[in-house]
């Protein structure tokens, strides 16, 4: 009876942790709508314009001019297209077991995702992919959800700063793989606290300040076998670290 009440307690306890980060990622959803209705908004009108002016090109008999406005609209709807898929994937619910997943394209996808944000609040944002992929042990949207925590609580941070920069870069230390988000704010209160539930240092009953957000990315990087740290950088800002198992010592084991 003992096992059976404590394994009914564990998948309580599954479930509550699901529902958790699924809580958190629409709650990110959220924050972004705004950016994200205006980064589909643009393409939307452009690709009004451009089909107008390929209607008038065909009428004067210009069928060249025509194709290159129709060749825009294609590049547009491309455009469109993959950041739609990127939000339709980072909202589902993922119960794929740890596997390999491209880290750059995980940041990529993150950074497409954040960029109205970004742009809104004036932050230059610091990021020079890798040449090829690098593969770790991971889940993708569950990664992509600790990228965009990391990056929309720096811009956050850099609020009323004069010099908004955020850096963005990976490197191998010790056999694993290391990410680095580092920013320009004013740095970390209680570097001890900063992964404690509801431990926010945002206005009280600010929808993007509950506190959840890294203590989900924590039990979230926990989960693929790695560790996440934050600290203040030694000229100045948070530097938040993510460190995870490469694919290559998976297979090893």
């Amino acid at each position: 009876r003992e096992v059976g009440e404590r394994a009914a307690a564990e998948a309580r306890l599954r479930r509550a942790q699901a529902e958790l980060v699924q809580a958190g990622k629409l709650s990110a959803l959220g924050q972004m709508s705004a950016g994200i209705s205006h980064e589909l908004n643009q393409p939307l009108m452009a690709i009004r314009s451009f089909a107008e002016n390929a209607e008038t090109f065909l009428a004067r008999d210009n069928p060249q001019a025509a194709g290159r406005n129709l060749e825009r609209i294609s590049e547009l709807a491309r455009r469109m297209g993959r950041i739609i898929r990127n939000l339709r994937a980072f909202a589902r619910q993922e119960s794929e077991p740890v596997r390999d997943v491209d880290l750059v394209g995980v940041i990529e996808a993150a950074l497409e995702m954040a960029a109205a944000r970004a742009r809104q609040a004036e932050v230059t944002i610091d990021w020079t992919p890798p040449e090829a992929p690098v593969v770790v042990r991971g889940g993708e949207v569950r990664l992509q959800q600790v990228v965009l925590n990391l990056v929309g609580n720096a811009i956050d941070a850099m609020e009323g700063r004069a010099r908004k920069r955020l850096s963005i870069a990976i490197a191998r230390d010790a056999g694993r793989v290391r990410l680095t988000v580092r920013d320009t704010g004013p740095g970390i209160d209680a570097p001890d606290r900063i992964f404690d539930p509801f431990y926010t240092t945002k206005e009280v009953g600010a929808a993007e300040g509950m506190g959840l957000g890294l203590s989900i990315s924590y039990g979230l990087v926990q989960s693929f076998g790695g560790a996440i740290r934050g600290r203040n950088h030694e000229e100045g800002g948070a530097e938040f670290t993510v460190e995870l198992d490469p694919a290559q010592a998976s297979e090893a084991a």
